[in-house]
């Protein structure tokens, strides 16, 4: 005579291997360093930062600044016109500096215009009058600053 056959449930082993296993590859992307390397520097995991002074102007005026790798570009506007000044510690000149907006509402650019603008040397702070037309500063939506034909990136409102 033959038995019937017996129904076995699966044991929890397989899905509590999948866990450990997702566990594992979890704790292994996880160093607990905060650096930006993923500690595989060996170092402490502190991050070193060079601190940029927060700019501010005149009641009425909207300040942007750009800052990387030595160079330290603040644009402060009051209406259509205003001053860019150039803080280069690049190591080395920097070609005629210039900027453009971006409109918030659509994406337009608009350009604006650097006064007598000419290159910067190494080591030297320079102030440039600017000016700009076509669009209100409160549709401004993203300042970009130009270095000769190169786009260095954008501005941050301070």
């Amino acid at each position: 005579m033959l038995r019937p056959m017996k129904t076995t449930r699966p044991t929890a082993l397989p899905v509590t291997l999948a866990l450990l296993a997702a566990l594992a590859v979890l704790a292994a992307g996880c160093t607990g360093s905060k650096g930006g390397d993923g500690g595989k520097d060996g170092g402490t995991g502190s991050v070193s930062e060079t601190p940029t002074a927060v700019v501010t102007g005149p009641p009425g005026t909207i300040v942007y600044q750009y800052a990387n790798a030595g160079l330290t570009a603040t644009l402060i506007i009051k209406g259509e016109s205003g001053t860019l000044e150039i803080d280069n510690g690049t190591g080395r000149e920097l070609p005629k500096p210039g900027f453009y907006f971006l409109d918030a509402r659509n994406g337009s650019r608009f350009d604006g215009k650097v006064a007598d603008a000419a290159p910067i040397p190494d080591g030297d702070k320079v102030s440039f009058r600017a000016s700009f037309t076509g669009i209100e500063d409160k549709n401004i939506g993203l300042v970009v600053l130009l270095m000769g034909p190169d786009n260095y990136g954008a501005f941050v409102e301070q």
